[in-house]
């Protein structure tokens, strides 16, 4: 379910009382997305259960810049998306074990400024390494090149490790590009 948050008109008061400009608002909502990225497998004896899917929660919320705005200095826009989470269950002969990650379980990973405007956006299986399994969580400002992914581990016991955080943003001299699925204008 989206969240549909308006802005509608509004206007700027100088320090006088005196109004200036009407703003519109143009709010560009990412639509619900019911795919689930799954993955399965064994591996010292212990099943691995990944499933990853999204909250549809519109809980990303940051100002966006598109051609529209360079047409209208009056025009503000914002880009609505959704987290995502990933649910994991371990089974060993002994113990059935459950683990529910979401973009808070990496907050320390991240800058704090980066992490008020990002998404967790993919959570998937990476590579094996000594016997483990390694997994790869991206984390992006929506709508931009501007992401991170971290890489961790979950031990066959559920202890969730951080191993490497990487940049993954595009340093090329593109405009960020706004790809939206669905837009709402108020005025």
């Amino acid at each position: 379910m989206i969240s549909c948050i308006g802005h509608g008109n509004s206007t700027d008061k100088t320090s006088l009382g005196e109004t200036t400009d009407k703003k519109d608002t143009l709010t560009y909502y990412w639509q619900p997305d019911y795919n689930i990225y799954s993955f399965d497998t064994v591996i010292n004896r212990t099943n691995y259960l990944m499933k990853t899917y999204c909250l549809n929660d519109s809980a990303v919320y940051n100002e966006t810049f598109s051609e529209e705005r360079s047409k209208n200095k009056n025009l503000i826009e914002y880009s609505v998306a959704h987290n995502f989470a990933t649910d994991f269950t371990i089974k060993t002969d002994a113990n059935v074990i459950k683990v529910h990650l979401l973009k808070e379980n990496f907050k320390d990973s991240l800058s704090a400024d980066f992490f008020k405007i990002c998404h967790m956006w993919k959570n998937e299986f990476s590579h094996t390494e000594n016997g483990q399994l390694i997994f790869r969580a991206t984390f992006a400002k929506p709508d931009t090149d501007y992401q991170f992914a971290i890489l961790y581990l979950i031990t066959d016991k559920g202890d969730f490790k951080i191993l490497k955080v990487e940049d993954e943003s595009f340093n090329g001299s593109e405009d960020e590009q706004i790809t939206p699925h669905n837009i709402q204008y108020s005025q």
